[in-house]
């Protein structure tokens, strides 16, 4: 009977030493963020959750004071429990030796004591508060909790301790314990996060992109200016009109006479309530709003942020008092957040258009980013130097380090370019052939 008695405790203790395991890795394993939603809906279990792990040193102490009681009692009884039921069974067989029926069943012991403690007290609980952390945090809060307090001196001066010997090292004793992701570990996560029906993949790409405007200029994003539509002061106000209607964009930058200098910008809407008010319309420049220019350097969500607080949704690019080379608005930057956007005017012509053989056709002014962006790549490893250049074509002509021919294929690491469509020494329209791993790249994102 006294035997019995031992076995019980000693598989009691290894079922404790699993508790302590479990949750621990549990509640180390849950984020805060998560905590403060389950102490909001899951009752009594979630707000004692709550506040254990709102103190993580204090609860982890508890749970390393639970496992190395219950180890040291395992230890303790653990050998005779299961060594008295060896016993018998050797003096059964004729093995009457003292010495060796003890050698023996103490083997035997250790090793039964070493299984259960390792995979039942340690390896299955710790997986399982891994893969199951929302469930074991809650299943375990309300024992730990209770044992904290009873245990409450003891831990009280382990934690004393620790931190003394802390002390002694240099080091503080206080910490957080929360993980501070950088913006690379979360691209990692995405990448390796597969859609569901609660995350699917228009959700997956805007947090990627989220994450990768923070790295963008507006360089990356802009439009050269020759692809501006623009009205100009040498135009009588019919030829002006006629632009804007043909092609039903909101804002058009006003160029002078010499074609050099934007006075400013005409927005739609001014004109069309000038107009729906009865008042006489005979020159654009008393609409005029102010145009912006900024640095190619600029970052791109510094110019967001400045379209969002109400600046104009369009500017210029480029240096003070020098011709522009390009122009951003805002739905470039969102573009580059959300994804292409178009409207029921404009659907393709800014577009990679992607053909049935796999390949790409684009416009030689496209910026590299939107080539990074359809292929899942990053160019820069190219290491050519790409500061120097924005656009597609710019980057051939790096590569090259002179004017293509038109048909003329150049090779990248990923990619080879072909320039599609020539006008004189400008290009036009290029055809991008992705190699093998670029189209598997592609295919994930």
């Amino acid at each position: 009977m006294q035997n019995f008695l031992l076995v019980v405790l000693a598989i009691f203790l290894v079922a404790l030493n699993g508790f302590f395991v479990a949750a621990e890795f549990g509640i180390v394993t849950l984020r805060k963020t998560r905590v403060r939603a389950i102490a909001k809906t899951k009752g009594i279990q979630g707000r004692i959750l709550g506040k254990v792990h709102g103190e993580l040193d204090a609860y982890l102490s508890a749970c390393q004071l639970g496992i190395t009681l219950a180890s040291l009692g395992l230890g303790w009884v653990g050998e005779p429990a299961f060594a008295g039921l060896l016993e018998p069974l050797l003096t059964f067989i004729g093995i009457t030796s003292p010495e060796l029926v003890h050698g023996i069943a103490f083997v035997f012991a250790f090793g039964v004591i070493s299984f259960l403690h390792i995979v039942v007290g340690e390896l299955a609980p710790k997986s399982l508060a891994i893969r199951m952390p929302e469930v074991v945090g809650l299943w375990s809060a309300l024992p730990l909790y209770g044992f904290y307090w009873a245990m409450y001196p003891f831990i009280w001066v382990l934690n004393a301790s620790a931190n003394m010997v802390l002390g002694l090292a240099g080091l503080s004793g206080k910490g957080g314990h929360d993980s501070h992701y950088s913006v690379d570990e979360l691209k990692l996560i995405l990448r390796t996060s597969q859609p569901g029906e609660k995350f699917n993949q228009d959700e997956r790409n805007i947090l990627a992109h989220s994450l990768d405007f923070s790295d963008l200029a507006v360089s990356d994003l802009m439009r050269p200016i020759n692809e501006v539509i623009s009205l100009h002061a040498t135009r009588s106000l019919k030829d002006n009109l006629d632009t804007m209607l043909r092609n039903r964009f909101s804002r058009y930058p006003y160029y002078d006479k010499d074609g050099d200098t934007v006075l400013g910008v005409v927005h739609l809407k001014d004109l069309f309530f000038a107009m729906q008010s009865g008042r006489q319309v005979t020159d654009l420049v008393p609409f005029l709003r102010p145009v912006e220019t900024i640095s190619a350097r600029t970052a791109a969500l510094e110019q967001f942020r400045r379209f969002r607080d109400g600046a104009p949704h369009f500017a210029l690019i480029g240096e003070k008092g020098k011709r522009p080379v390009g122009f951003i608005t805002l739905d470039n930057l969102l573009g580059a957040m959300v994804g292409e956007i178009h409207d029921e005017f404009r659907l393709n012509e800014n577009d990679w258009l992607k053909q049935p053989d796999g390949t790409l056709i684009g416009k030689a002014s496209l910026p590299i980013f939107s080539l990074e962006r359809t292929l899942g790549i990053d160019i820069e490893n190219e290491e050519l130097g790409l500061e120097e250049v924005e656009s597609v074509g710019g980057l051939l002509m790096l590569k090259l380090g002179d004017i293509p021919k038109q048909g003329q294929r150049i090779s990248f690491r990923h990619f080879d370019i072909v320039a599609k469509k020539m006008n004189g020494p400008r290009i036009l329209l290029v055809k991008v052939i992705p190699k093998d791993d670029t189209e598997d790249n592609a295919d994930q994102d």
